[in-house]
């Protein structure tokens, strides 16, 4: 029997374009403004973009790029290949760092998009006797800000980042240290998530499923994803594991 449900929460619980993509758009200017002006003909705002899996002329999203899967430290790397050299270093500066951070929390908290209605089934889930936890590349305290906007952090133990000392998605380390705090063999765990780093940290824990969350199967994060276990936002996950066995119907 299924005891702990783990999720991602960009993408999976937050609208990860409507909550991010105007953050990242901040940060792309940002960046381009301490690009030196003699560079700027080769490092723009169309090549930071899809550096990270942005296409700027069609706003296409590569589910399997960075902007989907990665932390904001991983996106300051791959911009970081663009600097011409002996310019700025995008992961040392402490006065972009600080810049950066004022960016995110001026423009993601207090503006955080659900996918949908998540409440929902996230307290039916919850009142149905499963163990709910939260494992996001994006920082612990951010993650618990925007689950507090929404009104259900308190759905949630734990809340793992990035930053949370288990180290990121695909490793299983975060997602097995939930299921230690809940007492769950993976076997008796689901991962529920978006992104190949989602599925690729529920296959290195061996949880007995994943379940993706894509408006359609053919975005699915790998083609071992079992096409019936693809669903568009979480308000579909009761009836899922209804049919699968996993709870009863309502």
């Amino acid at each position: 029997m299924i005891q702990s449900l783990v999720f991602d929460k960009d993408g999976v619980i937050l609208d990860l374009v409507g909550t991010w993509f105007p953050v990242v758009e901040k940060l792309v200017d940002y960046t381009m403004m301490r690009v030196p002006a003699t560079s700027r003909d080769t490092v723009t705002r169309s090549r930071l973009l899809a550096s990270i899996g942005v296409d700027e002329a069609s706003g296409n999203i590569d589910p399997m790029g960075l902007f989907a899967m990665g932390s904001f430290t991983d996106i300051r790397a791959a911009w970081q290949t663009l600097m011409p050299p002996g310019s700025i270093d995008l992961q040392n500066d402490e006065s972009y760092r600080v810049e950066a951070k004022r960016l995110v929390r001026e423009l993601v908290h207090g503006n955080t998009v659900p996918k949908g209605d998540v409440v929902t089934p996230l307290k039916t889930l919850a009142e149905s006797g499963f163990q709910l936890a939260v494992l996001t590349n994006d920082s612990e305290d951010s993650a618990r800000r925007s689950l507090d906007e929404l009104g259900i952090e308190s759905l949630f133990h734990p809340i793992i980042g990035a930053d949370s000392g288990h180290g990121g998605k695909p490793e299983p380390h975060g997602l097995l240290h939930c299921l230690s705090v809940h007492g769950t063999d993976p076997s008796r765990a689901l991962m529920i998530g978006d992104t190949g780093a989602d599925f690729g940290a529920a296959t290195n824990a061996r949880v007995a499923d994943f379940i993706c969350i894509a408006d359609d199967p053919l975005y699915r994060p790998h083609q071992d994803v079992k096409v019936d276990n693809v669903i568009s936002r979480l308000v579909d996950l009761p009836d899922l594991l209804a049919r699968q066995g996993y709870m009863p119907r309502s």
